[in-house]
């Protein structure tokens, strides 16, 4: 797999994934555009990808400040980070357990990563 290298890793349920997060901030047509990379780490012939259009990323990979995106979550205001494991597991348990098996083999693309972090409760993004 290409830049495995900068896979993380994140483990739950007695499962382990490789994840990512990516954007390319010179990529103005589509700016933001953003995705989450998972690949089960006992299954490297699946490769899912979670797409997001209104979460405006605004850092790089595996750097942590307080910057990110605000947006409303259960009434109250938050700042969405994306690169942050947090939120990382709770797209990647919502995206294994609604959109594919960690057993499947392929690519699969989820374009609406948005609706996803909707389900999940986060509203209004400034």
């Amino acid at each position: 797999m290409k830049n495995r290298d900068k896979l993380r890793t994140m483990s739950f349920n007695e499962e382990t994934y490789l994840w990512a997060y990516n954007y390319d901030d010179m990529d103005f047509s589509h700016y933001p555009y953003s995705y989450y990379l998972f690949v089960p780490k006992d299954n490297n012939k699946l490769k899912v990808r979670v797409y997001f259009k209104r979460y405006a990323p605004n850092m790089k990979l595996d750097i942590y400040s307080e910057e990110g995106t605000v947006c409303m979550c259960n009434g109250e205001k938050i700042i969405l980070n994306l690169c942050r494991p947090f939120f990382a597991r709770q797209v990647l348990e919502y995206v294994f357990e609604f959109c594919c098996n960690k057993s499947d083999v392929g690519e699969i693309n989820i374009k609406d990563g948005d609706m996803i972090l909707e389900k999940l409760g986060y509203k209004k993004f400034d």
